[in-house]
């Protein structure tokens, strides 16, 4: 067993952060000995250069050897004046940077802490320092002070020190009153903090099992949980069954606690077919909404100049003919306020798209392109001729306060632009959707373009195919293949899925099946493709793409990433530093700032001990700290990642141990993915399961019901 052990040094490098900031890997150097030392632990993560103590147990990783595995750490004041300077420019104090504290620490010396503490409006003494300035430092530093007693309370409750600084941001000398009697606000004001962390704290310091927060702040916590699976509400029976799961109560004691905050609206809900359904507010508030705002464009038939003479015009500059569902959606494009197209790969949704840019430009119209993710946006423009953001880049998305998105594009602010066409709308969850909706003026018109046939969108709801259903608004489908008479294997097996048919592999090798034994031999398949198409030339790291429907397992993204990356570095590489220049890395998140968005794909060319630089198609971003977080390796990816993107080659693995995933949407997307050539490797039980299932799994929402006035 393991002793305490209690070590004081400088920290030098900060190896690894976890995205939630609950688990660090440092090296700093111990006082006595000046010898390295690795410490992991969920403790705070401490700046470079910070003096600390840190208190743990040591212990043996199989690869990195000996590491203190710490459970406390307590920062030392700094004595030495590189220590001070050090500590300054750590950015814990509001006020001062790094050229600011040289400033400082040159003038004062070693005195300059006792100044701090003791006579620090003779900060004023010093260049740059006014008054202004001076009272922002004055309040962070003595924040730094109560952060400690803030530090050592949330430690007793068991909470991580990650929490303190914001907590004391958001509650100041409220904080300890907080966690006592109001513990549930913090889970929605609290960025990280959950509801299983705070209900568990809650109950240590004496909160009622059935207390109303408790309970209200359970249901959320269920409906977010159903959330992340697709469902926008839930009906309450369900929820209720669920609470009271989750805290240990009866479903009629949550049922009747529940109803107080359900008849107050502070748990929405609505009744459909007899059955009540529960919200989260905001998703509460994006599908009513969505609903009356689509209802009122419906409505919306002016015509907004001659399609014949358009349509003519358009066919004597291309030199050919529309086909008939394409005039028929050139015509509806002039006179509906809302309406849908939809149809597979190669039924010519990208020269109607044209038509109706043509159309509504003759008559003065704005047109604005959009899609969800970015790769989508970038091909929209090219095979358009035409400017095309993401959806998040069109509205102006920034991250607010918690964590929060705010769109600058609304109601208040709305787009200027006459028609808005989106394109790969399948991925349009309702609440994006909505948002999109709250950026139109009230004269605007809105396209949505996009194959029903691909995966659902990744958030809750599927409003693309709630408004097929509707019957309200114009829906032309297209079903004619044009590129059919071309041979093309990849468009005639995406036909043969959607209508329940199996792949098959075409003499001109477009379309591959290679059907392997094991998971063993599926993966070496993957590998030795990847070295014949020479995966790691820079070209070709762009152009092609390994796809799997699963992170985990020998033929899961995770896997596949770390042993194409070791084929292309020609080198093992470590658990600590990830990545290598030329290595293939995904976004994802929505970087706002730094105008990077989920599922962005570019390559590393540059990698340093505190910085990573990755080289996208449109700019260079750099990573660094917790950012670092943000990007994962790309070599291989999930069929959900690469919705909306396009390669020249795809090597799509489909395994009968990823049985879950094994739906006909998901085949159909995979393969489709590709512009010239697809390899599925797979095995025949894999692949006939996969085409079969095609019944989606249920998603709660009520948009088609509300569209339908069905709701009360």
């Amino acid at each position: 067993m393991s002793m305490a052990e209690e070590l004081r040094g400088t920290v030098e490098t900060i190896i690894f952060t976890s995205r939630d900031g609950d688990f660090c890997i440092f090296r700093m150097s111990e006082s006595e000995s000046g010898s390295p030392v690795t410490v992991t632990g969920n403790i705070r993560i401490p700046y470079v250069g910070e003096k600390v103590l840190v208190r743990g147990c040591w212990v043996r990783h199989p690869r990195f050897g000996m590491q203190l595995k710490a459970d406390v750490l307590e920062q030392i004041k700094p004595e030495k004046t590189e220590e001070i300077e050090l500590f300054l420019s750590s950015g814990m104090i509001a006020g001062i940077g790094p050229a600011m504290a040289k400033k400082i620490v040159s003038h004062f010396g070693k005195q300059t802490l006792d100044i701090f503490e003791n006579h620090i409006d003779l900060l004023s003494e010093i260049p740059g320092i006014g008054k202004k300035t001076l009272e922002k430092i004055k309040s962070s530093y003595s924040g730094i002070g109560a952060l400690q007693e803030i530090v050592m309370f949330l430690q007793s409750l068991g909470i991580p020190e990650r929490f303190a600084l914001p907590m004391n941001q958001m509650y100041g000398e409220n904080v300890m009153r907080v966690v006592r009697e109001e513990p549930y606000r913090m889970i929605g004001e609290i960025s990280g903090l959950n509801f299983k962390f705070v209900d568990k704290m809650a109950l240590s310091e004496g909160i009622p099992a059935d207390h109303e927060d408790r309970i209200v702040h359970g249901i959320y916590y269920v409906l977010a949980r159903a959330g992340a699976t697709g469902h926008v509400c839930g009906p309450a029976n369900d929820v209720y069954e669920a609470v009271a799961g989750l805290l240990n109560l009866s479903a009629e004691d949550v049922s009747s606690i529940a109803q107080t905050a359900v008849d107050t609206g502070e748990i929405p809900s609505v009744v459909y077919d007899m059955e009540r359904y529960l919200y989260l507010p905001y998703l509460y508030e994006a599908e009513t909404e969505a609903a009356l705002r689509i209802k009122d464009m419906s409505e919306d038939d002016r015509e907004i100049g001659n399609a014949s003479l358009a349509i003519e015009k358009f066919e004597r500059e291309h030199g050919f003919s529309l086909e008939e569902k394409q005039k028929e959606a050139v015509k509806e494009s002039m006179k509906s306020g809302v309406m849908v197209i939809t149809g597979g790969p190669g039924t010519g949704k990208t020269t109607l798209i044209q038509a109706i840019i043509g159309a509504a430009e003759q008559y003065g119209v704005k047109v604005k392109l959009m899609a969800p993710t970015g790769r989508a946006a970038k091909r929209l423009a090219i095979s358009s001729g035409r400017n095309a953001d993401t959806i998040h880049k069109a509205l102006e998305a920034s991250m607010r306060d918690h964590g929060h998105t705010y769109f600058e594009k609304n109601e208040a602010e709305p787009l200027e632009e006459d028609l808005i066409i989106v394109d790969e709308a399948s991925m349009l969850d309702i609440s994006l959707f909505y948002h999109l909706l709250c950026a139109l003026k009230p004269e605007a018109r809105l396209i949505l373009v996009g194959d029903i046939d691909q995966l659902p969108p990744v958030g809750p709801g599927m409003p693309l195919k709630d408004l097929i259903q509707w019957g309200n608004i114009p829906v032309v489908k297209l079903d004619h293949i044009f590129r059919q008479e071309e041979g093309s294997g990849i468009i005639e097996n995406a036909a043969r899925i959607r209508t329940g048919r199996t792949c098959v592999s075409d003499l001109k090798g477009e379309f591959s099946v290679i059907y392997t034994g094991n998971d063993e031999e599926a993966y070496q398949t993957a590998i030795h493709l990847c070295q014949d198409f020479d995966y790691g030339n820079e070209k070709n790291k762009m152009s092609m793409q390994v796809l799997s429907p699963m992170y985990k397992g020998i033929c899961g993204v995770d896997h596949l990433n770390r042993s194409i990356q070791k084929l292309m570095q020609k080198e093992e590489i470590g658990e600590i530093v990830k990545y290598r220049s030329g290595d293939k890395v995904m976004q994802t998140r929505n970087d706002y700032e730094k105008g990077v968005y989920n599922g962005d794909t570019g390559i590393v060319w540059a990698v340093t001990p505190q910085k990573i630089f990755v080289r996208y198609p449109e700019k260079e971003v750099v990573y660094e700290g917790q950012e670092k977080m943000d990007i994962r390796l790309a070599y291989a990816i999930t069929v959900h990642k690469s919705q909306g993107s396009e390669y020249d080659t795809v090597v799509f693995l489909l395994r009968p141990s990823q049985y879950i995933m094994l739906q006909r949407n998901l085949l159909y997307t995979g393969i489709t993915r590709a512009r010239k050539k697809t390899i599925l490797i797979t095995t025949e039980p894999a692949l006939k399961r996969a085409v079969e299932n095609f019944e989606l799994n249920k998603r709660y929402s009520l948009f088609l019901p509300l569209l339908r006035n069905e709701v009360s």
